[in-house]
């Protein structure tokens, strides 16, 4: 196996918490890449970024390799698969959720696209409570508050070392208490 390319702008610690988890990982801001035989993309936009656009360079930069990604993990919004109200949806991203969740669900379209196995991990916002992960499928309610860096990062992780998730789209959110 390759590298893990990690795609990412955040100001958390999601990126870094998965460099510390892959050895081979090495992380990029933009979407100028230059894949080698084996690697991997693990993309983490905000929900605010224009994924819509984006994904259009980085799916030029895939189509002009030549070695394409085994594997693409994409982290993104719930509520891209039917999962969440719009309600939810203002309540957990704020005034421009009707907008993210457009870009999001177009971002994903391009992704699938690209015939290559994917994950796409539809999280609820990030919290500082660390509880373990409520996977789910599409079309299923993702439910609670949020999800801490450290559960997500668990999830991500499982999608890029293993083919459990692979071409799917799963909901991320942390158990609630009893």
């Amino acid at each position: 196996m390759g590298r893990t390319i990690i795609v990412s702008r955040r100001h958390d610690r999601l990126g870094q918490l998965i460099m510390k988890k892959m050895y081979d990982a090495v992380a990029v801001s933009g979407p100028k890449l230059n894949f080698q035989q084996g690697d991997q993309l693990c993309w983490l936009p905000e929900v605010s970024e224009p994924v819509d656009e984006e994904v259009q360079a980085l799916v030029a930069q895939i189509d002009q390799a030549v070695f394409t990604p085994q594997k693409i993990v994409m982290l993104s919004m719930a509520g891209t698969a039917d999962d969440a109200s719009l309600g939810q949806l203002q309540r957990w991203y704020g005034k421009g959720a009707q907008e993210y969740l457009w870009a999001h669900q177009y971002a994903i379209k391009m992704i699938d696209e690209l015939e290559l196995p994917y994950t796409v991990i539809r999280a609820l916002p990030l919290t500082t409570t660390s509880r373990p992960a409520v996977i789910t499928s599409e079309g299923q309610a993702v439910t609670g508050q949020g999800v801490s860096e450290e559960t997500l990062v668990g999830v991500i992780e499982q999608a890029l070392l293993t083919d459990r998730y692979r071409n799917q789209s799963i909901g991320v959110s942390a158990k609630e208490e009893d």
